[in-house]
Protein backbone atom coordinates (compact mmCIF):
# COMPACT_ATOMS: atom_id res chain seq x y z
CA UNK A 1 0.00 0.00 0.00
CA UNK A 2 3.11 2.55 0.83
CA UNK A 3 4.54 2.31 -2.65
CA UNK A 4 1.22 3.44 -4.02
CA UNK A 5 0.22 6.26 -1.73
CA UNK A 6 4.09 7.31 -2.75
CA UNK A 7 3.78 6.99 -6.42
CA UNK A 8 0.12 9.03 -6.23
CA UNK A 9 2.11 11.79 -4.20
CA UNK A 10 4.56 12.00 -6.40
CA UNK A 11 2.45 11.91 -9.45
CA UNK A 12 0.36 15.12 -7.87
CA UNK A 13 3.43 16.99 -6.63
CA UNK A 14 5.04 17.13 -10.22
CA UNK A 15 1.85 18.50 -11.55
CA UNK A 16 1.74 20.80 -8.76
CA UNK A 17 5.44 21.84 -9.35
CA UNK A 18 4.35 22.35 -12.47
CA UNK A 19 1.48 24.30 -12.41
CA UNK A 20 2.73 26.34 -9.81
CA UNK A 21 5.72 27.89 -11.99
CA UNK A 22 3.03 28.61 -14.74
CA UNK A 23 0.89 30.45 -11.79
CA UNK A 24 4.11 32.45 -10.54
CA UNK A 25 4.91 33.68 -13.96
CA UNK A 26 0.96 34.39 -14.33
CA UNK A 27 0.82 36.67 -11.50
CA UNK A 28 3.96 38.59 -12.94
CA UNK A 29 2.40 39.81 -15.34
CA UNK A 30 0.69 42.11 -13.05
CA UNK A 31 3.59 43.76 -12.71
CA UNK A 32 4.41 46.74 -15.39
CA UNK A 33 8.02 45.73 -16.35
CA UNK A 34 7.51 42.33 -16.42
CA UNK A 35 4.08 42.76 -18.66
CA UNK A 36 5.77 45.39 -20.89
CA UNK A 37 8.70 42.82 -21.39
CA UNK A 38 6.50 39.75 -22.27
CA UNK A 39 4.37 42.12 -24.22
CA UNK A 40 7.16 43.02 -26.43
CA UNK A 41 9.02 39.02 -26.55
CA UNK A 42 6.14 36.51 -25.79
CA UNK A 43 8.03 33.67 -25.86
CA UNK A 44 10.23 34.70 -22.69
CA UNK A 45 6.94 33.86 -20.45
CA UNK A 46 7.58 30.27 -21.55
CA UNK A 47 11.24 30.30 -21.40
CA UNK A 48 10.89 31.48 -17.78
CA UNK A 49 8.26 28.86 -16.76
CA UNK A 50 10.30 26.10 -18.52
CA UNK A 51 13.47 27.56 -16.27
CA UNK A 52 11.75 27.57 -12.94
CA UNK A 53 10.09 24.17 -13.55
CA UNK A 54 13.33 22.38 -14.21
CA UNK A 55 15.03 24.04 -11.32
CA UNK A 56 12.59 23.07 -9.11
CA UNK A 57 12.65 19.47 -10.41
CA UNK A 58 16.00 19.04 -9.85
CA UNK A 59 15.65 20.53 -6.58
CA UNK A 60 13.04 17.70 -5.37
CA UNK A 61 15.28 15.09 -5.99
CA UNK A 62 18.72 17.02 -4.65
CA UNK A 63 16.93 17.94 -1.55
CA UNK A 64 15.15 14.41 -1.31
CA UNK A 65 11.70 16.00 -1.03
CA UNK A 66 9.99 13.06 -3.36
CA UNK A 67 8.16 10.53 -1.61
CA UNK A 68 10.17 7.45 -1.69
CA UNK A 69 9.48 3.30 -2.80
CA UNK A 70 12.68 2.71 -4.39
CA UNK A 71 16.55 3.84 -3.50
CA UNK A 72 17.47 7.29 -3.71
CA UNK A 73 18.33 9.19 -7.36
CA UNK A 74 19.41 11.63 -8.67
CA UNK A 75 17.06 14.08 -10.68
CA UNK A 76 18.75 12.82 -14.11
CA UNK A 77 18.68 9.31 -13.10
CA UNK A 78 15.05 9.28 -12.27
CA UNK A 79 13.61 10.15 -15.86
CA UNK A 80 17.01 8.14 -17.35
CA UNK A 81 18.50 10.94 -19.15
CA UNK A 82 21.42 8.60 -20.58
CA UNK A 83 23.58 8.97 -23.55
CA UNK A 84 22.37 7.91 -26.57
CA UNK A 85 24.35 5.80 -28.65
CA UNK A 86 24.46 7.82 -32.49
CA UNK A 87 22.21 5.16 -33.87
CA UNK A 88 19.36 5.14 -31.90
CA UNK A 89 20.18 9.25 -31.50
CA UNK A 90 19.37 9.03 -35.40
CA UNK A 91 16.70 6.87 -35.49
CA UNK A 92 14.99 9.09 -32.67
CA UNK A 93 15.27 12.40 -35.60
CA UNK A 94 13.72 10.49 -38.37
CA UNK A 95 10.87 9.59 -36.26
CA UNK A 96 10.47 13.06 -35.40
CA UNK A 97 11.18 14.36 -38.84
CA UNK A 98 8.37 11.90 -39.95
CA UNK A 99 6.09 13.94 -37.10
CA UNK A 100 6.71 17.10 -38.67
CA UNK A 101 5.20 15.35 -41.86
CA UNK A 102 2.11 13.88 -40.04
CA UNK A 103 1.78 17.20 -38.76
CA UNK A 104 1.99 19.29 -41.64
CA UNK A 105 0.16 17.48 -43.59
CA UNK A 106 -3.00 17.35 -40.79
CA UNK A 107 -3.20 20.89 -40.67
CA UNK A 108 -3.96 20.82 -45.05
CA UNK A 109 -6.92 18.26 -44.06
CA UNK A 110 -10.09 21.16 -44.89
CA UNK A 111 -12.32 18.10 -43.75
CA UNK A 112 -10.60 18.11 -40.22
CA UNK A 113 -10.33 21.97 -40.27
CA UNK A 114 -14.39 22.29 -39.94
CA UNK A 115 -14.22 19.88 -37.21
CA UNK A 116 -11.61 21.42 -35.75
CA UNK A 117 -11.23 24.79 -36.58
CA UNK A 118 -8.95 25.41 -33.13
CA UNK A 119 -5.98 23.39 -34.75
CA UNK A 120 -4.96 25.87 -37.28
CA UNK A 121 -6.15 29.23 -34.92
CA UNK A 122 -3.81 27.94 -32.10
CA UNK A 123 -0.99 27.96 -34.63
CA UNK A 124 -1.48 30.73 -36.06
CA UNK A 125 -1.36 32.29 -32.77
CA UNK A 126 1.24 30.63 -31.56
CA UNK A 127 3.23 31.94 -34.71
CA UNK A 128 2.44 35.36 -34.26
CA UNK A 129 3.49 35.61 -31.01
CA UNK A 130 6.48 37.07 -31.21
CA UNK A 131 10.00 36.73 -32.65
CA UNK A 132 10.03 33.51 -34.73
CA UNK A 133 13.39 32.41 -33.61
CA UNK A 134 12.32 32.52 -29.91
CA UNK A 135 9.32 30.40 -31.06
CA UNK A 136 10.86 27.94 -32.67
CA UNK A 137 13.22 28.12 -29.41
CA UNK A 138 10.15 27.74 -26.72
CA UNK A 139 7.51 25.50 -28.75
CA UNK A 140 10.22 23.47 -30.62
CA UNK A 141 12.58 22.61 -28.19
CA UNK A 142 12.35 23.72 -24.46
CA UNK A 143 8.84 23.42 -24.03
CA UNK A 144 8.75 19.88 -25.74
CA UNK A 145 11.92 18.78 -23.58
CA UNK A 146 9.84 19.44 -20.51
CA UNK A 147 6.89 17.82 -21.62
CA UNK A 148 9.07 14.64 -21.96
CA UNK A 149 10.54 15.20 -18.68
CA UNK A 150 6.95 15.25 -17.04
CA UNK A 151 5.00 12.85 -18.61
CA UNK A 152 7.65 10.10 -19.74
CA UNK A 153 10.12 10.68 -17.25
CA UNK A 154 8.48 11.45 -14.18
CA UNK A 155 5.06 10.62 -14.15
CA UNK A 156 5.42 7.52 -16.30
CA UNK A 157 8.54 6.24 -14.22
CA UNK A 158 6.20 6.92 -11.30
CA UNK A 159 3.16 4.83 -12.24
CA UNK A 160 5.34 1.65 -13.93
CA UNK A 161 6.62 0.97 -10.42
CA UNK A 162 3.01 0.12 -9.05
CA UNK A 163 0.92 -0.92 -12.17
CA UNK A 164 1.42 -3.07 -16.01
CA UNK A 165 3.79 -0.96 -18.19
CA UNK A 166 0.92 -1.32 -20.55
CA UNK A 167 -1.63 0.49 -18.29
CA UNK A 168 1.34 2.95 -17.50
CA UNK A 169 1.61 4.12 -20.79
CA UNK A 170 -2.32 4.83 -21.25
CA UNK A 171 -2.27 6.48 -17.85
CA UNK A 172 0.37 8.84 -18.89
CA UNK A 173 -1.16 9.55 -21.76
CA UNK A 174 -4.67 10.43 -20.70
CA UNK A 175 -2.53 12.89 -18.81
CA UNK A 176 -0.92 14.39 -21.59
CA UNK A 177 -4.06 14.49 -23.77
CA UNK A 178 -5.70 16.27 -20.52
CA UNK A 179 -3.64 19.56 -20.81
CA UNK A 180 -3.98 19.97 -24.17
CA UNK A 181 -4.95 23.68 -25.12
CA UNK A 182 -7.64 22.56 -27.30
CA UNK A 183 -9.83 18.91 -28.68
CA UNK A 184 -7.62 19.07 -31.96
CA UNK A 185 -4.60 18.81 -30.18
CA UNK A 186 -5.88 16.47 -27.86
CA UNK A 187 -6.51 14.22 -30.73
CA UNK A 188 -3.41 14.64 -31.79
CA UNK A 189 -1.89 13.63 -28.49
CA UNK A 190 -3.38 10.62 -28.12
CA UNK A 191 -1.17 8.93 -30.77
CA UNK A 192 1.97 11.13 -29.78
CA UNK A 193 2.00 10.68 -26.16
CA UNK A 194 1.64 7.02 -27.15
CA UNK A 195 4.36 6.57 -29.30
CA UNK A 196 6.94 8.98 -27.49
CA UNK A 197 6.12 6.39 -24.46
CA UNK A 198 6.88 3.74 -26.48
CA UNK A 199 10.27 5.05 -28.05
CA UNK A 200 11.35 6.08 -24.32
CA UNK A 201 10.89 1.97 -23.02
CA UNK A 202 12.53 1.05 -26.33
CA UNK A 203 15.60 3.49 -26.16
CA UNK A 204 15.55 3.44 -22.11
CA UNK A 205 16.61 7.56 -22.63
CA UNK A 206 14.81 10.05 -21.84
CA UNK A 207 17.09 11.68 -24.60
CA UNK A 208 15.20 9.55 -27.44
CA UNK A 209 11.07 11.08 -27.16
CA UNK A 210 13.38 14.74 -26.20
CA UNK A 211 14.75 14.37 -29.57
CA UNK A 212 11.67 12.89 -31.77
CA UNK A 213 9.61 15.99 -30.22
CA UNK A 214 12.01 18.51 -30.62
CA UNK A 215 12.89 17.37 -34.43
CA UNK A 216 8.75 17.18 -35.20
CA UNK A 217 7.97 20.67 -33.47
CA UNK A 218 10.69 22.47 -35.03
CA UNK A 219 10.21 21.08 -38.10
CA UNK A 220 6.76 21.59 -38.02
CA UNK A 221 7.08 25.46 -37.52
CA UNK A 222 9.97 25.96 -39.83
CA UNK A 223 7.68 23.92 -42.33
CA UNK A 224 4.71 26.22 -41.66
CA UNK A 225 6.27 29.40 -41.49
CA UNK A 226 7.75 28.46 -44.72
CA UNK A 227 3.99 27.38 -46.45
CA UNK A 228 5.67 23.58 -46.88
CA UNK A 229 3.28 22.11 -48.99
CA UNK A 230 0.45 24.38 -49.02
CA UNK A 231 0.75 24.46 -53.33
CA UNK A 232 0.80 20.63 -53.78
CA UNK A 233 -1.76 19.85 -50.49
CA UNK A 234 -4.53 21.56 -52.05
CA UNK A 235 -7.09 18.93 -51.69
CA UNK A 236 -7.64 16.45 -48.97
CA UNK A 237 -6.76 13.26 -50.59
CA UNK A 238 -2.74 14.67 -50.73
CA UNK A 239 -2.67 16.34 -47.31
CA UNK A 240 -4.29 12.76 -46.24
CA UNK A 241 -1.99 10.98 -47.82
CA UNK A 242 0.69 13.54 -46.36
CA UNK A 243 -0.41 12.70 -42.69
CA UNK A 244 -0.90 8.85 -43.47
CA UNK A 245 3.01 8.77 -45.21
CA UNK A 246 4.04 10.43 -41.57
CA UNK A 247 2.10 8.31 -38.88
CA UNK A 248 2.78 5.21 -40.88
CA UNK A 249 6.76 6.33 -41.02
CA UNK A 250 7.03 6.92 -37.57
CA UNK A 251 5.63 3.46 -36.58
CA UNK A 252 7.66 1.89 -39.02
CA UNK A 253 10.68 3.66 -37.60
CA UNK A 254 9.80 2.86 -34.05
CA UNK A 255 9.55 -0.58 -35.04
CA UNK A 256 12.69 -0.56 -36.94
CA UNK A 257 14.17 1.37 -34.21
CA UNK A 258 13.39 -1.58 -31.35
CA UNK A 259 14.08 -4.40 -34.05
CA UNK A 260 18.25 -2.82 -34.44
CA UNK A 261 18.95 -1.81 -31.09
CA UNK A 262 17.98 -4.48 -28.51
CA UNK A 263 22.13 -4.71 -28.12
CA UNK A 264 23.15 -1.12 -28.17
CA UNK A 265 20.20 0.48 -25.58
CA UNK A 266 21.99 2.46 -23.14
CA UNK A 267 23.02 0.52 -19.57
CA UNK A 268 19.89 0.91 -17.90
CA UNK A 269 16.48 -0.63 -17.09
CA UNK A 270 12.57 -0.31 -16.93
Amino acid sequence: MKKYVAAAANVILYFVVFYFSIFVFGRLLALEAYGKLIDANPPLHLIFIFGLTMLLYWLLYKLNLVFRNTERQSFVQAVKLVKLPPGMAAFSFLIGLAGALASLGLLEIVSLKEVFPDLEANVDSMMGSGNFLLIVATLGILFPALEEVLFRGLVFNELRKVMPVGIAVIVQMVGYVVVQPSAGFMLISVVTGTVYCFIYIIARSLWAPIIVQITAMSLFFVGYKLDVGKGWMSNDPAAIAMTLIGVAGMIALTILLNRRNRDTRPATTF
